[in-house]
């Protein structure tokens, strides 16, 4: 059902779509040129639909919070559009210096990432376009025949919104237009699970974690053993100096008693004794106890 009629020409939530692209040239040439309806998606965001051209855009547009928080950086809050453009190009020229100062130099970083500064400069660019071209006074629609006409410039593959200035009657690409590619992503990741089919994607799982546990097993196998065979082997170390010395010692237990089985060592050893023992005999007659 159409919504209340306004202005005679259009229901409220028709509005048309025109699509520039350069095709390589500084001058944009009109792409394309039809109708849409404004309705919310299921995320409560107000959205152009064209199936037949497959527009699905937003038309609820936002400044990023990095070009907002820009003022505040780079003080030009409340600045006219002068001296905020000298600040900009102050800023600009110092990172110029740094990015060429860094690819002359790559040793410099371990300091500082050539990169990083190359997309702080390419941002700094950016804003100050921004701030050149873009009126404060304006929309990002124009009204023919009484129907919003809202115009995107096709750049990358994303429709970039153009921003009318009502003062000086010019308009640009607004780059400053937040695209919820949350919400895309979503979709195609939902579309993805459709077209493989749940079934499948349970099957593919159950097969992926059982050669994943196949795999974990023979790891937990394959390393027990290794610690087994390292355990023999230290155990086999460690046993070798224990046999030697007992080894040793029979060997020296042998050799003591057949040195006391030989008669002449034992005629020997006895003479010793009785000649130890009336030594003895004689130190007590010396010394006698009391």
């Amino acid at each position: 059902m159409k919504r209340k009629k306004k202005g005679g020409t259009g229901s409220q939530g028709d509005i048309k779509i025109v699509v520039y692209m350069r095709f390589g040239a500084e001058i944009r040439q009109k792409r394309a040129s039809y109708d849409a309806k404004e309705v919310r998606d299921n995320y409560n965001n107000l959205v152009a639909i064209n199936d037949k051209f497959d527009h699905n855009e937003d038309v609820d547009f936002s400044q990023e919070e990095v070009y907002s928080g820009m003022n505040i950086t780079l003080g030009i809050g409340g600045l006219d559009k002068e001296e905020a453009l000298k600040k900009i190009d102050s800023q600009i020229a110092k990172f110029e210096k740094r990015v060429n100062a860094l690819e002359k130099h790559p040793e410099l970083n371990v300091y500082a990432n050539v990169w990083d500064e190359k997309r702080k400069l390419r941002e700094l660019n950016i804003y100050k376009k921004y701030i050149k071209n873009r009126s404060e006074n304006g929309a990002y629609f124009t009204i023919e025949n009484g129907i919003r006409v809202y115009r995107f410039e096709s750049l990358d593959g994303f429709l970039i919104p153009i921003w009318h200035g009502a003062d000086n009657l010019t308009d640009y690409p607004d780059f400053t237009r937040k695209k919820k590619i949350t919400m895309q992503e979503t979709a195609n990741f939902k579309e993805y699970l459709d077209g493989k089919g749940t079934k499948r994607l349970m099957t593919n799982a159950f097969i992926f974690v059982m050669l994943l546990n196949v795999m974990l097993a023979f790891g937990l196998m394959f390393g027990g053993w290794k610690v087994w065979t390292m355990h023999k082997d230290q155990v086999a170390e460690w046993e070798a100096p224990a046999e030697y010395c007992a080894k040793q010692m029979a060997e020296t237990y042998g050799i003591f008693q057949s040195l006391l089985q030989n008669s002449i060592i034992k005629e020997t050893i006895e003479a010793n004794n009785e000649t130890r023992k009336a030594i003895d005999n004689k130190l007590k007659v010396l010394k006698p106890d009391k």
